[in-house]
């Protein structure tokens, strides 16, 4: 069974797409076959992998309307190991149809179940907003990471998704959590750097990630060329922060898989 993972805030501006992208390539730098799904209706997922719109022969607006089986929506990509479902144009009335069939909250989920065996990973990258397809997404999925940048709003927006999955689990008696709160466009020796880290860390000991995404200017240089920045400049940075979070989820996942089938603690594994 894959790991599903939702990249979700309902703040924008906080690198959500560029983790979904990036995290999803370095996942294949460590050979594990992984496919992105694109549930923004942004679609930067989709522009930042350089599919353009006559490459797109089916999308996650096709899976709403069971117009396409979710076989028929899934795009090979130019990286080993890494499948997209992507986003095409849609104009402002299926934008509000989207919103209408995404009220039927298990769409998506029902998609994954039958069609999901083959990755180790599925990550999926959700709108700036805590309802519609990210609901969806959220169904789908074991766990969400939560970017935020430096700033106490951002940290504000770390609650409100906490609440929201805790509804989630209550109503439709899932067990969503958190993967992990990855703490993006961090500038070191910057005050406000420094204090959102202490607050996260503090307030979240257990749900933050040892790992944190430098801001770097490959990141904006990388989007002219529709590229994301781990293929658009391997050794910058950015793509080396998001190798190391690779890196760090899937030591957690196995940890976490060895503590569940041994009865092990945290306590009783020393980094």
């Amino acid at each position: 069974m894959p790991k599903i993972i939702s990249i979700a805030s309902p703040k924008g501006g906080v690198g959500k797409t560029t983790t979904a992208v990036n995290l999803s390539i370095a996942l294949t730098k460590h050979y594990k076959k992984t496919l992105l799904i694109d549930a923004d209706p942004g679609k930067y997922c989709t522009l930042s992998l350089g599919l353009r719109e006559n490459e797109i022969f089916g999308d996650i607006f096709d899976l709403f309307t069971y117009t396409k089986t979710f076989s028929e929506i899934v795009h090979k990509s130019s990286i080993p190991f890494l499948e997209v479902v992507p986003f095409r144009d849609i104009s402002v009335e299926e934008d509000q149809q989207l919103t209408n069939l995404a009220k039927n909250e298990l769409v998506l989920k029902q998609a994954l179940e039958n069609n999901s065996n083959h990755y180790d990973f599925i990550i999926i990258d959700c709108p700036p907003y805590l309802n519609g397809v990210t609901t969806n997404a959220m169904l789908a999925s074991d766990s969400v990471i939560v970017p935020i940048k430096s700033s106490n709003y951002s940290v504000q927006a770390v609650k409100k998704i906490y609440d929201f999955i805790k509804q989630l689990n209550s109503k439709f008696n899932t067990s969503i959590g958190i993967e992990g709160i990855l703490l993006t466009m961090y500038e070191a020796n910057t005050k406000t750097s420094f204090l959102t880290k202490k607050l996260l860390f503090s307030t979240y000991p257990n749900l933050t990630f040892k790992t944190t995404i430098p801001k770097n200017v490959s990141v904006t240089e990388s989007t002219f060329y529709k590229k994301p920045v781990i293929t658009y400049n391997p050794s910058a940075k950015a793509s080396l922060a998001y190798m190391k979070l690779a890196e760090e989820l899937i030591e957690n996942i196995e940890t976490n898989f060895l503590m569940k089938s041994t009865g092990l603690t945290h306590e009783d594994f020393h980094y």
